[in-house]
């Protein structure tokens, strides 16, 4: 590939990645919902520790998902 079909490349997969955090807010508020209606607590520290712990050992970028996702997450709790 030449330079500019990689930086449309990703501009696409910008795209796909927006999508899919867009997706990932929706269920964010489903389940924000379900907890406010069950009177749960919206922070868990230990499902977001277990969810970075998981991705992270599936990720083959070392850091990259403990410097996304705590951003995603907080972002998250925000919607929720």
């Amino acid at each position: 590939m030449n330079l500019d079909e990689l930086r449309i490349a990703i501009q696409e997969t910008d795209a796909e990645l927006l999508k899919l955090l867009e997706k990932r807010i929706g269920y964010v508020k489903q389940v924000g919902e379900y907890k406010v209606a069950r009177s749960l607590p919206i922070y868990v520290p230990e499902v977001e520790k277990k969810k970075i712990e998981t991705l992270s050992a599936a990720c083959a970028y070392p850091g990259l998902v403990e410097t996304i996702w705590p951003v995603i997450m907080c972002y998250a709790r925000s919607v929720e």
